[in-house]
């Protein structure tokens, strides 16, 4: 136990070592402004999502965002601004049955290993990670008494109502004990979805969007399906427990928990549920010990007895360090970013082009800006969007293309 806690330390002081280095060089005012122009953005996103039920940004340039707004509030802790609601979730105040820890993410297959191997490789579990929302589950006698959103943990949105509505959520347990407490995922109904092939196709945000309104219609309700992760008021070990799921009508669910025994298995069962069909979009997977302390103790933060192992990013965020101009034999002027080194799948990214100097005029990108990019047929750079400007607008000479021919 001890070592896994040092390893989760470990990893946090890694992370928390790289944003200082990565801290920009601003200064108090510039910082200030810089932050309120992300989270003014962020809300915007949240918004769309919460009421508009739309999605303006892909939900992995949302996370990477969100994680690049709280690495700059650790750079320039005193000029924060006050924190983002959470998605779909604005005021909460039902009380979970169970708390809802969270996941800390490992970086890469040395940290999964080496988090593997602190257990002795010994009652481990693995499942896909749904990219969906989280949900918690009360059921009493058999019956559907409350459902909750994750929130903060430990208080909740009220989602009982539109539950009802929801055919996925089981109004009734069969062969339940009196008091069941089940915690999973909600997620949209993908049939034959291939993450490596289709990535995340904003599911997560559609199901977020849906939940946020007062009412769901049948069609929007029909596509919402319910993936139990766990079960924490169920037996001690994972065996019994997902026999229980199975007698309750979650054989689904119960058939994508899996026992490993060693990292080899782990990355079969990571690359089966990346390349091949399931019924909803995972970005990842999740290892669980079967043992772990017992539901009434659990926080609302990462436990060291289960953690998650994300898929390579479909796209990234990339910030602008210079615009480049190429000239071509017949004149034409083709923009090209400097960008700040990003990872995509196994490809490093450094440089990418806006395509034409018309293109870059109206996306106007100036250093400093972040931009989304992707890779075009899995290898070629391209450049998605503008996610957000710098509040600081930076100048840009670019060539006159009447002196050099068409653009």
């Amino acid at each position: 136990m001890r070592a896994a806690r040092f390893l989760l330390s470990l990893i946090a002081l890694v992370a928390a070592a790289a944003h200082a280095a990565d801290c920009p060089d601003w200064t108090p005012a510039r910082a200030r402004q810089e932050l309120a122009a992300l989270r003014a953005r962020l809300d915007g996103w949240n918004h769309a999502y919460r009421v508009d039920g739309r999605s303006p940004v892909s939900d992995a340039v949302y996370d990477q965002a969100e994680q690049q707004l709280a690495a700059w509030r650790q750079c320039f802790p005193a000029q924060a601004p006050a924190p983002l609601a959470h998605l779909a979730d604005d005021s909460g105040r039902v009380l979970t049955p169970v708390a809802q820890t969270g996941l800390a993410k490992l970086p890469d297959a040395a940290a999964v290993a080496a988090w593997m191997q602190a257990r002795g490789n010994r009652d481990l579990w693995v499942q896909p990670k749904a990219d969906g929302v989280a949900v918690t589950l009360l059921y009493v006698d058999g019956h559907l008494r409350q459902a909750s959103s994750r929130g903060d943990g430990l208080h909740g949105s009220d989602w009982t109502a539109l539950a009802q509505a929801i055919a996925a959520i089981p109004k009734r347990l069969p062969n339940a004990p009196a008091r069941v407490v089940l915690q999973g995922e909600l997620v949209w109904r993908l049939p034959g979805h291939v993450q490596a092939a289709d990535g995340g196709v904003n599911a997560r945000s559609a199901v977020a969007g849906a939940l946020a309104r007062n009412t769901l219609d049948a069609a929007t309700a029909a596509q919402i399906g319910l993936f139990v992760w766990d079960w924490p008021s169920g037996p001690a070990d994972m065996p019994a427990r997902l026999a229980g799921l199975r007698a309750m009508g979650f054989a689904d669910s119960a058939a994508l928990t899996q026992p490993v025994a060693g990292f080899d298995e782990v990355q079969r069962w990571r690359e089966q549920w990346y390349r091949h069909a399931l019924p909803f979009a995972a970005d990842g997977t999740v290892l669980r010990q079967g043992h772990r302390p017992p539901a009434d103790s659990w926080k609302a933060q990462p436990p060291d007895w289960a953690v998650a192992w994300k898929y390579p990013a479909a796209a990234a965020l990339a910030e602008v360090r210079a615009v480049n101009f190429t000239i071509g034999r017949s004149g034409r002027i083709t923009p090209v970013l400097e960008l700040a080194p990003v990872q995509l799948d196994d490809h490093r990214v450094q440089r990418v082009s806006v395509g034409s100097l018309k293109r870059w005029r109206e996306l106007d990108i100036r250093p400093g800006d972040q931009v989304e990019v992707a890779l075009a047929g899995l290898t070629i750079p391209r450049l998605q969007s503008v996610a957000w400007r710098s509040a600081q607008r930076a100048a840009v000479d670019a060539p006159d293309p009447a002196q050099h021919g068409p653009s």
